[in-house]
């Protein structure tokens, strides 16, 4: 549609341990701005946790059509993850993977109308926060376009942002 957009894929890891007794309900974080300390976890129905975060989300090539999980990144997870459930150290990871995300290189997604062509929307790039927004961006989206206009301020979310000044 002749709308370039600075994006790259990325890829987060994730990892999932052996079975354990529940004890954990919520699901549990920790947001810093080092990437090597911010960790999150949460226990399934087959008490099996699930973890992920303090790893670098990095380059995915998207030739193969998949991510792959990098065991060097595995360390670095579960001491960040261990910070917030000490017992984990001693509980074996059974299985890591990979996925792809789209990441905007400053970071704020695309949402709001084409610059070029009527009738099409965007809602993209959300950089690790799509689950987050999601529901919110479906609301302000719907919104923009079933009535033509929205309460959201989506300026600067606008995909001619990277084209402003050019």
């Amino acid at each position: 549609f002749g709308e370039e957009v600075p994006l790259d894929a990325r890829g987060p890891q994730m990892g999932v341990t052996e079975p354990l007794p529940h004890r954990i309900l919520p699901v549990v974080g920790i947001w810093t701005r080092d990437k090597d300390y911010g960790a999150y976890l949460r226990q399934v129905e087959r008490g099996n946790i699930v973890f992920g975060g303090a790893a670098e989300r990095v380059p995915v090539d998207l030739d193969p059509g998949h991510a792959t999980a990098d065991p060097m990144r595995l360390p670095t997870q579960l001491r960040a993850v261990a910070r917030l459930l000490p017992a984990i150290a001693q509980v074996a990871v059974i299985r890591t993977w990979s996925g792809c995300e789209g990441y905007v290189r400053d970071m704020l997604p695309v949402m709001g109308r084409s610059s070029t062509t009527p009738g099409l929307f965007h809602a993209f790039g959300f950089s690790g926060h799509g689950f987050q927004l999601g529901p919110g961006v479906g609301d302000a989206m719907a919104e923009l376009i079933t009535t033509g206009d929205c309460e959201t301020a989506f300026d600067e979310f606008r995909i001619d942002r990277f084209n402003r000044g050019a």
